[in-house]
């Protein structure tokens, strides 16, 4: 049986040396990029929001561990505290009316073959005029257009999970998108949804692209670099990628600036930020 996570799917579509870093190797940047802290720092925050709890009081806990980081690491950040209470103030006063149905569901061994299954977490599911939507918070320096959203469908692999487990009709995916990058002009706009209805076809898709996948990233024996500037440029292991493809030495770059990843119970943060451009 193939158990595979959503981000081990989309971390090998992405590049498979980058998977083999991640999932054969374990290892993690010991820096956070500023777009994956920014973006970890306001799914926890939106997280208690819709469960009901202080958000505040979990923002202060967040301003304590960054209290802590090193000078260095902290001026690499910025105001990344007051950015991301800000933003959370906006999102607070504009989304006040959502009605949570479910909040991080997490879900293990979901069958989609007879030798592939999906683990993995949903962020939110809510229910609004228009029906009941699988919500992908998505935090970004701009607003994607509509064929990037097309071209980046994977998460509508969550739909038959949610509509088998909870026992409701998916819509679709509602694109939660947070611009991060706050202007001096506040009224620019910061927060935008966009929704994509699901149907069958779609679905049966990429279940069927699923199921291959699996198969072909647990079965990896020599991993390749996709050497895409576009992947590369806001890659987290760019530097020991370039140090082994240079023949420089890797093994030093590997214990300077990586170290072993925790266990990944269904998505990691990676799979929730948008890299900032």
């Amino acid at each position: 049986m193939y158990d595979v996570s959503f981000s081990e799917l989309k971390t090998w579509r992405t590049c498979r040396q980058l998977y083999h870093y991640k999932y054969h190797e374990n290892l993690e940047p010991k820096l956070k990029s500023l777009a994956l802290q920014r973006g970890g720092w306001l799914h926890q925050l939106i997280e208690a929001y819709y469960k009901g709890e202080d958000w505040r009081e979990v923002h202060r806990e967040k301003v304590k561990q960054f209290s802590n980081l090193l000078v260095e690491e902290q001026d690499y950040y910025g105001d990344l505290p007051r950015d991301c209470e800000y933003l959370m103030e906006l999102y607070e006063k504009t989304y006040q009316e959502d009605k949570p149905i479910k909040v991080e569901m997490e879900f293990d061994e979901f069958p989609i073959s007879a030798k592939v299954s999906l683990r993995g977490r949903i962020d939110l599911i809510v229910e609004d005029p228009r029906g009941v939507w699988l919500v992908e918070h998505k935090t970004t320096s701009r607003f994607p257009n509509e064929d990037e959203r097309m071209a980046n469908p994977q998460v509508a692999l969550y739909v038959p999970v949610a509509e088998k487990l909870l026992g409701v009709k998916i819509e679709g995916v509602l694109w939660n998108y947070i611009r991060t990058k706050i202007p001096k002009k506040k009224e620019v706009k910061l927060l935008e949804r966009r929704y994509l209805p699901v149907n069958n076809t779609i679905i049966n898709q990429l279940l069927e692209e699923t199921k291959l996948a699996a198969i072909e990233c647990k079965t990896l024996t020599r991993p390749y670099r996709s050497l895409n500037p576009m992947i590369c440029r806001g890659c987290g292991y760019k530097s020991l990628c370039m140090a082994e493809l240079m023949g420089l030495d890797a093994e030093f770059v590997r214990k300077a600036e990586y170290k072993s990843r925790g266990y990944d119970n269904g998505e990691d943060q990676e799979t929730v930020d948008s890299p900032e451009e």
